[in-house]
């Protein structure tokens, strides 16, 4: 049981707040996607990068709906 439950667990993703020039304001370690488009999942969190714009190489694509979720909207 408790081995499911592991398995069963959202794993948190790294994401980094951004302010209007596009530069890194906040990280951020959430389970869940933040609503807004000031938001960009990066690989991981690193301090250097507040007040500055993000490496592209740290930028991951968004994060799309798992086939469950897209299920479950397309049953509603």
């Amino acid at each position: 049981m408790f081995g499911l439950s592991l398995l069963l667990r959202r794993q948190s993703q790294y994401y980094a707040q951004l302010d209007q020039r596009g530069r890194c304001v906040g990280l951020w370690e959430l389970k869940r996607a933040p609503t807004g488009s000031n938001w960009a999942r990066v690989t991981e969190l690193n301090l250097r990068w507040i007040g500055a714009p993000l490496p592209s190489h740290a930028v991951l694509p968004a994060k799309s709906a798992t086939s469950s979720q897209r299920w479950r909207l397309q049953h509603i």
